[in-house]
């Protein structure tokens, strides 16, 4: 299924990422990069996908982009989601990448951005071991050094990281003002941080960096000095959209799968789908999809004019990340034995969806940012 109401050029996108990831990494090959349970590693796959353009959507041409909007991206990022390509480092440089052409200098811009369209690979650093949800609290410091900074923190789940050519680090620069009000961002390249990849359940390429006297200058900060929330907050924004990109993706594969199994599993006498439970359970999951991708293209749609969207792109993450979950346990409830068994995908899409709802900030988080957005915040 197609994403609703698609412009024919669109739709010859959509088809044209569907051939590239069937070509470039079939089913069969990425269960075979998973086989020993680890988190699957394509050798040049990301290459091969910079080397088609797309890499650098979303980027202006005169950065050596193929220019498009955030809608564009969203339309990328399903369908990568839907074939469960293993892109090490894609996710969190569309992210990073973003807020670079909103809130970087023309020199930076310049200095990182056609090598990002060329297929270098960019990192975001936010997270802390003792600051998660409440990520103005962060403790990761920079202090001058006569004309210049030192950095020294820890940060972790820092996706991309191990294969990064720069990070985006939030950090904090002024200690003496409200937590909110002293952070800033910093554009540093990977060769200065400290890298341990991490073991996760799911496809998820996360690390732990630390940061022990790297050095810094004013020309690395993006944004402002002490204005790195408000860079933080709108960014966060596009980054719950594509979340709900790519779990609208996921939970479309996982529906396709289990709807193919119903059509052809016999029990009874009968193909499973005939029976009224399983159709009510089917027809309610298609019915959230089309809601949860018609949610991505509206966010979408006002990000790409200026709007900030806090409350739709946290409704979008919300139900888009839910429902990756309920489709990928709903179709390995419906198939039954074969849903749990190694032998077919369905255990794979349940462990990528269980991060869902937790990366990009939490269910619970998002809700509290709609609530606040309805007048209701305390």
């Amino acid at each position: 299924m197609l994403p609703g109401r698609l412009t024919p050029e669109q739709g010859a996108f959509v088809r044209a990422v569907d051939a590239f990831c069937t070509r470039e990494c079939p089913a069969h090959r990425l269960r075979e990069l998973t086989a020993n349970g680890t988190i699957a590693h394509h050798p040049g796959l990301y290459e091969k996908l910079a080397a088609t353009g797309w890499v650098g959507l979303g980027i202006p041409e005169e950065y050596g982009g193929c220019g498009g909007t955030l809608t564009d991206i969203a339309l990328l990022v399903e369908r990568l989601g839907y074939h469960r390509l293993p892109l090490d480092g894609h996710f969190a440089t569309v992210i990073t990448s973003q807020a670079l052409i909103r809130y970087a200098t023309e020199e930076q811009k310049r200095r990182v951005l056609p090598a990002v369209a060329a297929g270098a690979v960019l990192s975001i650093a936010i997270t802390e071991p003792d600051v998660g949800s409440d990520a103005a609290s962060l403790r990761t410091r920079a202090r001058r050094n006569g004309a210049d900074w030192l950095i020294n923190g820890e940060k972790i789940y820092t996706s991309g990281a191990t294969h990064a050519r720069w990070v985006l680090l939030a950090t904090r620069t002024d200690a003496d003002v409200a937590k909110h009000r002293g952070l800033s961002l910093f554009l540093l390249p990977m060769d200065s941080v400290e890298v341990t990849p991490l073991d996760m359940l799911g496809q998820v390429d996360t690390t732990i960096t630390r940061y022990l006297d790297v050095p810094a200058t004013d020309t690395d900060i993006v944004g402002g000095l002490n204005q790195g929330w408000n860079v933080l907050v709108r960014g966060l924004n596009s980054e719950r959209m594509i979340v709900g990109a790519k779990a609208v993706g996921l939970a479309q594969r996982a529906f396709d799968d289990t709807l193919g199994y119903v059509k052809t599993r016999h029990q009874f006498g009968q193909p499973i789908g005939r029976f009224q439970a399983l159709q009510h359970g089917l027809a309610e999951t298609a019915t959230r999809l089309l809601a949860a991708r018609l949610m991505v293209m509206h966010t979408a749609g006002l990000l790409d004019v200026g709007e900030p969207a806090p409350a739709e792109a946290s409704m979008t993450k919300l139900f888009a990340s839910e429902l990756a979950q309920q489709a990928s346990l709903q179709g390995m409830q419906f198939m039954g034995g074969m849903g749990y068994s190694m032998e077919h995908d369905m255990q794979a899409y349940v462990r990528d969806a269980l991060v869902m709802t937790i990366f990009g900030g939490t269910s619970q988080i998002q809700k509290n940012i709609i609530a606040g957005q309805l007048g209701l915040g305390g």
